[in-house]
């Protein structure tokens, strides 16, 4: 690479692992634009990073060289020999070697700097003890002495944090610089694959509105936007808002060129902000609210800010909990304001609810254990987690069995009705699915899942990798040891000992007929090894699945939940075979690679437990929401902080991969992030209380310390200040903690609704049979048939007469084909214009050159397109409210009839319709209009007495070639109307 990439190189060696490094680049990423924005810095980004820590020096040798003379030189001099001469013997040593270092020119002063720092600082660079500087019989004659000390302790300390920040900002640099090519590397990718992300688009759109030559954009946007509505925008981040500002600014920039007033609607709640990581601030959030408020009040109208306070969703003991907990000083701040006091009023006053706290679970016991003897088994413990996972599995399945009445709902509460939100989908997650599943508790599982990390896909990962290579032992033997291979740990090891220079594989084989244990596992190893280089990787999994038992072995293993995975596996196995040739080490590198995630959709649940993140939640509702991930604080993930320097007008990063490399400017800047992760942790406990509509719990696992800043600690206060009422927990010690309310309203059951457990048998607490005792479903309707009416099907042979040839009969001039065109033009368009423009404008145009008519034409056709909009019968048609192109589309008996009426006018007593029919040529009469044009307009018939029941509805076919106009009779119509045929 180039020389400053080999710097870098060197810069950064030793600091962070490969991967690691993958991991920084990728958190720089999350914002590209900045990113940019500071990789086009080149070499002054390093300058610009040194300038927003404080540091003046180019490097740490000036520094140094700077820091070895100093103004309060002499007086520290004078202060040692003081010491020297009066001091303690080991004061008056430190003075001595003080004034060795003073005695050194200034180049040497530079080389020993450590040592002049070892004789005022600890080794964890902390000042060094008054006494040890100046003992304590000469400072009290002396009192001027110590401060000499105390003063170039200060300034050694300061002079060692801005060579910690020199050499961050290196670091930092050359992390940015191998960044670079990496960013660059992933966008020539995608331009390559001709692929936008999310973030593309955003930012692609704002350069859009942005650019000086695309202003047209806007102009054409601004002419044609009157209101725009912002949902969400709490979450909208400071890209998306500048979008939102650039099509906002002509709205109240002065008088339009339309006189009409311009609107903006904005929604969005401060204290549900919980996307930073997706760029959303709460600081622009504050920011653009000002912007459009001043904006609309400095063109003079009206800027109106509407608080939300009545909540429509949750019962009043969910919304009293929430007041009470965010009036706690430690839970205020990113909810609620300096000033502020949050008090919800609930829509849903009357109506049953509770909410309730559990005592964390506790820490388990150290199991016994005498010393000096080895224990005969394993001493398992049940963590805590594991210990609050089966007791919630408990309490949901005693919930929902039928006997726990949603008060609110008249009806019993079902595993539906159940959302449990954490925090993240951590051992905790999958230990819940695990209890329900063996409780027989339907639930959905985690909202997501990565395939590769399942218990299952990995069993059956490490079956593809010893297929590809038998010879590789480690993963033969995990194979071995997996549901799959079906073999004890003891059995493995009896093959793997003594088995010579043979593999591992080879060993099982020649062993095959001691055991059973081992005759199976070397069949079902043999088997798929003899077909893995014929079939695709589906086959290969679907046939270890199948016919030799892999699915009955993992489900006996692992449990149910292994079920979804193992599918989720067999579709991308099947996704891949449609784009990649079925190679099944190609596969295992794809799936490895491509980081497969399984999402479900909340609302596809069904009546299931559902068990999401409070991010995936946001949205949704649920009558027992249940909040178990409590006791622990947010990652503090502030490895890589940005901020604004001043000369450059950019952001810059800063990077410290190790303690030694942080200074007081990293550390108030660190601070500062961390106090906005901490708002936002507020912000999503709010969040995850209030998606609750009727009962709301909330506990946890004990953890070796509990802040006081934790959900659980902050939910419990909100409870006693709240008054709530104590019980005595079954679970483990420790009270629970409830507040609650009767419902006083009816309950609100939905029209037909019947109850969940109802199947032809009444549960017991509902006694006798209601009057919602469902009956026989009707019959399911026939699936409606579409029919174009233009376009029917089943008509006989030469009913559709053939269009004319414009070869065909021409006259002198040769344009009978042209006109019939010329003729549909002018009927289609002449109704717009007055009564008194008409000819006039007609001959103009059929006048053109490009139509190329005779002399004398244009007045002819205009005169007979004329007489046919003045039609006694059709006169309406071409009046003041009718339409021309009129799409029409209904359901008449069992098809659906959809189509395009050339003409069409509703009257308050009928309806006219008509269609146009070009070059066709007439019939004599109208006992001759083909069987086509009459089951077309028979349709149209039948959908507009539909529509406009009670109206006389008249169909008109017009011969544009002639100007020929031929009235429908109804009789004539009747045989084909598809609504009387299948009523007759």
């Amino acid at each position: 690479g180039t020389p400053a990439m080999q710097h870098a190189l060197r810069t950064l060696a030793g600091l962070t692992s490969a991967e690691a490094f993958g991991g920084h680049v990728k958190t720089l990423q999350k914002d590209r634009a900045r990113l940019q924005a500071a990789l086009e810095l080149g070499d002054e980004l390093e300058r610009a990073q040194r300038r927003v820590l404080g540091v003046t020096a180019p490097d740490e040798k000036t520094l140094i060289a700077e820091a070895v003379q100093w103004q309060g030189e002499s007086a520290l001099r004078e202060a040692a020999k003081m010491t020297h001469a009066g001091g303690s013997a080991a004061v008056s040593q430190r003075a001595a070697s003080i004034l060795d270092w003073l005695s050194l020119p200034a180049d040497l002063r530079a080389e020993h700097w450590s040592d002049w720092c070892d004789l005022f600082l600890t080794a964890k660079g902390e000042q060094r003890g008054d006494t040890a500087l100046v003992n304590k019989v000469l400072s009290a004659k002396r009192p001027g002495l110590l401060e000499r000390y105390q003063e170039e302790a200060a300034r050694i300390v300061s002079v060692e944090d801005l060579r910690r920040a020199l050499r961050l900002a290196a670091v930092s640099a050359a992390l940015l610089l191998l960044a670079g090519p990496v960013a660059r590397g992933y966008a020539q990718r995608k331009d390559d694959a001709g692929l936008l992300d999310y973030d593309d688009l955003i930012d692609r759109t704002r350069t859009l509105l942005f650019d000086p030559g695309a202003a047209w954009v806007l102009y054409k946007l601004d002419g044609g936007l009157d209101h725009l509505l912002l949902d969400e925008v709490q979450d909208t981040a400071p890209q998306q808002w500048r979008i939102a500002h650039a099509l906002t600014e002509e709205f109240f920039a002065g008088e339009g060129a339309r006189d009409r007033t311009r609107t903006v609607f904005a929604v969005g709640d401060r204290k549900q902000s919980i996307y930073s990581f997706q760029g959303a601030d709460t600081a622009e959030f504050d920011r653009s609210h000002d912007i459009l408020a001043r904006r609309v009040r400095t063109s003079g109208q009206v800027f109106e800010d509407v608080g939300l306070d009545v909540s429509f969703r949750s019962t009043a003991p969910v919304l009293a909990l929430v007041d009470a907990v965010f009036a706690d000083p430690m839970a205020r701040p990113g909810v609620v304001g300096p000033d502020e006091t949050l008090t919800h009023y609930a829509d849903r006053a009357g109506h049953g609810g509770e909410v309730e706290i559990w005592p964390l679970a506790p820490l388990p016991n150290p199991a016994p254990h005498e010393p000096w003897t080895v224990p005969e088994q394993n001493q398992s413990q049940t963590s805590a987690r594991q210990m609050l996972a089966d007791k919630l599995a408990d309490w949901i399945r005693d919930q929902t069995n039928g006997a726990t009445l949603l008060e609110s709902k008249g009806r019993p509460l079902n595993a539906g009705d159940v959302l449990i939100l954490v925090r993240r989908r951590d051992e905790f997650a999958r230990a819940l699915v695990r209890a329900l599943k063996t409780r027989n508790v339907p639930v959905a599982g985690l909202d997501r899942m990565i395939l590769k990390d399942q218990p299952a896909v990995q069993d059956l990962m490490a079956l593809a990798d010893a297929l590809l290579l038998p010879s590789d032992d480690l993963t033969f033997g995990c194979l071995l040891t997996s549901p799959l291979g079906g073999l004890t740990d003891d059995e493995l090891s009896d093959i793997a000992i003594d088995r010579g220079a043979r593999s591992l594989w080879g060993a099982l084989r020649d062993r095959a007929d001691e055991r059973p244990s081992f005759s199976r596992a070397a069949d079902f190893f043999g088997q798929l090894l003899g077909r893995v280089d014929y079939v695709s990787p589906y086959a290969l999994f679907a046939e270890a699945l199948g016919p030799l038992g892999g699915r009955a072995r993992l489900f006996a293993r692992l449990g149910p939940e292994a079920a979804e995975p193992i599918d989720e596996l067999l579709n991308a196995a099947l996704t891949y075979a449609g784009r990649h040739p079925p190679s099944l080490q190609g596969f295992l590198h794809w799936l490895r690679r491509s980081g497969a995630e399984v999402k479900r959709e909340p609302e596809a649940a069904g009546n299931l437990v559902r068990i999401m993140t409070v991010h995936g939640a946001k949205g949704l509702q649920a009558p027992l929401v249940i909040v178990p991930d409590t006791s622990a604080l947010p990652k503090d993930d502030g490895s890589i902080v940005w901020t604004f320097d001043a000369v450059t007008a950019r952001e810059v990063p800063l990077w410290a991969p190790r303690k030694e490399f942080r200074c007081n400017a990293l550390d108030q800047l660190r601070t500062a992030s961390r106090q906005r992760q901490m708002e936002e942790h507020n912000r999503l406990l709010y969040v995850a209380l209030t998606r609750a509509e009727d009962r709301l719990l909330v506990c946890g696992w004990a953890a070796r310390s509990i802040k006081e800043e934790c959900w659980h600690s902050l939910v419990q206060r909100g409870f006693e200040s709240a008054g709530a009422e104590r019980e005595k927990f079954d679970g483990w010690e420790g009270d629970l903690l409830r507040i609650n309310a009767a419902q006083i309203l009816p309950a609100e059951i939905a029209a037909g609704e019947a109850h969940a457990d109802y199947a032809g048998h009444l549960p017991a607490w509902i006694g006798s049979a209601p009057s919602w005792t469902p009956a026989a479903p009707p019959p399911e309707p026939p699936r409606p048939v579409p029919l174009a009416p233009s376009r029917p099907d089943g008509i006989e042979l030469g009913a559709v007469p053939a269009a004319e040839s414009p070869f065909a009969e021409r006259d002198a001039g040769g344009n009978r084909f042209r006109r019939g065109q010329l003729t549909h033009a002018l009927l289609q368009h002449l109704p717009l214009l007055p009564a008194s423009a008409r000819r006039d404008a007609a001959v103009r145009y059929l006048d053109k050159p490009g139509h190329d008519l005779p002399f004398g034409e244009a007045e002819r056709i205009a005169d007979e397109v004329l007489a046919v909009m003045a039609h006694p019968d059709l006169a309406p048609l071409f009046g003041p409210g009718s339409r021309a192109e009129v799409p029409l589309t209904g359901v008449v008996g069992n098809q659906v009839v959809g189509g395009l009426v050339d003409r069409l006018v509703v009257l308050p007593d009928r309806v006219l319709v008509a269609d146009f029919k070009t070059n066709r040529r007439p019939p004599a009469r109208v006992e001759g209009t083909p069987v086509l044009y009459r089951r077309q307009m028979a349709s149209y018939r039948a959908v507009l007495r539909a529509i406009f029941p009670g109206r006389t509805v008249r169909c008109a076919l017009i011969w544009t070639r002639a100007a020929l106009v031929e009235i429908l009779p109804d009789e004539m119509l009747d045989s084909h109307d598809p609504g009387l045929r299948r009523s007759g």
